[in-house]
């Protein structure tokens, strides 16, 4: 199997952003060469159109008309073909770029020494950043790509109008940063306006997330009012951050949208004097009418790309790079607890640092195990063989009766008792030198437990098993 190396740049560096969006250079770079490519072709279209109407529709020259045909008809051909690949390398690069950065976010959730610092992650602010601000960072990959495109095919029309009419060639050349700037500066309101919406849409995620987990309970209190209120009011404050949001990047389209209208016509005005006097041919004119009319979406979508993928990309940085920079909650795991080989039984509450403990010399299965979406041969093990053996330890054959099914979110298709079961058997799937169970049986029937600890016992002589239990079933089978 091939692993992607991680190209990110440090989570402390001044420009992590950038260097994380140049990270995946060799997708990126040939990506902007095919997509500059694909405009500059694009943009010779109406050049060819205009040399053919002067050149060969004025002098009514079949076959020179025939080689302009045929001539645009290549251009094009090379613009498809050039697009195609530029777009297949950049979704590489985003692609590429984003799971680089889930498997940093990630890595750094699971990172078994905790998050410290003054700042308390909810699990739901956690999965924002995960998701969305993760993916919001890799799209703008896109800026490592088009804006190349982009202002190279200004440069391009800019040097073919100028060759026409130099005046009309500098007006280009100057007016395509008037729009770009004019775009950026519009855009400056949707930075702070995004990362307000990214913050509010947090809030209200962990809020939801909070509410479903301790949905039993929540009811069992009578707070039903009192939690939706709560829910209420952050849904509330997400709608409203991201009506202003939006707010912004509609004024973003309007500046757009006026600020390349007006550049249109005032081209258009320009030429048509210029042709009624003579100074440029009929050609001349439709070429740079039909330049003038594609470069527009460069200059537009230059500004815009910048503004609306910047900004939002800028506040999703400032939230992973501080996850990332989070202290550790624990400065080194501690050693290992050293048991003899065989079932210890410990009639105690687990110690407050069980967490704690070097995970690459012992496994520690909590009480509340989380199952994940999937079948329940799934959430045990990859190997189905293996799976099933541990679901049988695990007094799971009912179980295995339905192995392929789905258990639901965080298990909820199966009963107390059978995702206990399911959890402790993917714990003893896994066959660690040194398991410690906590509580592994508190939902299961006098029988099953009996029967649990004689088959964990049996599965696992020889070494290391230590179970934190009142159970007498489990002291009964205590080495």
């Amino acid at each position: 199997m091939v692993r992607s190396v991680s190209t990110l740049p440090r989570p402390d560096d001044p420009r992590w952003l950038w260097k994380t969006l140049n990270s995946r250079a060799r997708f990126s770079v040939p990506a902007a060469l095919g997509i500059t490519t694909m405009m500059v072709t694009n943009a010779s279209a109406p050049v060819i159109v205009g040399r053919a109407i002067d050149t060969a529709i004025a002098t009514q020259d079949l076959a020179s008309l025939t080689r302009y045909i045929a001539l645009l008809a290549i251009v094009m051909a090379i613009g498809a073909v050039g697009g195609w690949f530029g777009r297949s390398w950049l979704s590489k690069a985003v692609l590429t770029v984003g799971h680089d950065l889930r498997m940093a976010v990630t890595a750094r959730i699971l990172d078994p020494r905790g998050i410290g610092g003054a700042t308390r992650y909810t699990p739901g602010e956690l999965l924002s950043i995960a998701s969305t601000d993760v993916k919001r960072v890799s799209e703008a990959v896109f800026l490592m790509v088009f804006p190349v495109g982009h202002l190279l095919t200004i440069a391009y029309v800019a040097y073919v109008v100028g060759s026409i009419h130099l005046p009309l060639g500098i007006a280009i050349l100057a007016g395509g940063p008037l729009v770009v700037f004019g775009t950026i500066a519009a855009g400056k309101p949707l930075q702070k306006r995004s990362g307000e919406r990214q913050k509010a849409l947090a809030d209200a995620a962990a809020t939801a997330t909070d509410v479903v987990e301790g949905l039993r309970i929540i009811k069992g209190l009578g707070a039903v009012d009192v939690v939706s209120g709560r829910y209420k009011e952050a849904s509330i404050r997400a709608r409203l951050a991201t009506i202003r949001a939006n707010a912004s990047h509609a004024r973003l389209d309007a500046t757009t949208e006026s600020l390349g209208t007006l550049y249109i016509i005032a081209a258009t005005i320009a030429a048509a004097i210029f042709a009624a006097r003579g100074v440029i041919s009929v050609g001349d004119l439709i070429t740079i009418l039909g330049v003038t009319q594609f470069v527009i979406t460069p200059m537009t979508f230059l500004g815009k790309h910048i503004a609306a993928r910047l900004a939002p990309a800028q506040a999703s940085a400032r939230r992973i790079t501080r996850l990332l920079q989070e202290p550790s909650l624990i400065d080194a795991p501690l050693p290992a607890p050293q048991f003899p080989p065989g079932l210890t039984v410990i009639d105690r509450t687990p110690p407050a640092d069980l967490a704690q403990v070097d995970r690459t010399e012992v496994l520690v299965a909590p009480h509340a195990a989380h199952l994940f979406e999937g079948t329940v041969l799934g959430n045990v093990a990859d190997d189905a063989d293996a799976a099933r053996a541990a679901l049988v330890v695990a007094a799971g054959r009912d179980i295995l009766a339905a192995a392929e099914r789905e258990v639901g979110e965080n298990g909820a298709g199966l009963s107390g008792g059978q995702r206990q079961r399911v959890a402790l058997a993917r714990a003893i799937a896994v066959d660690p030198d040194v398991l410690i169970l906590q509580d592994p049986t508190t939902a299961v029937d006098s029988v099953t437990e009996q029967a649990i600890a004689a088959n964990v016992a049996q599965a696992r002589a020889g070494k290391t098993t230590v179970v934190y239990s009142s159970s007498p079933a489990w002291k009964a089978v205590a080495e």
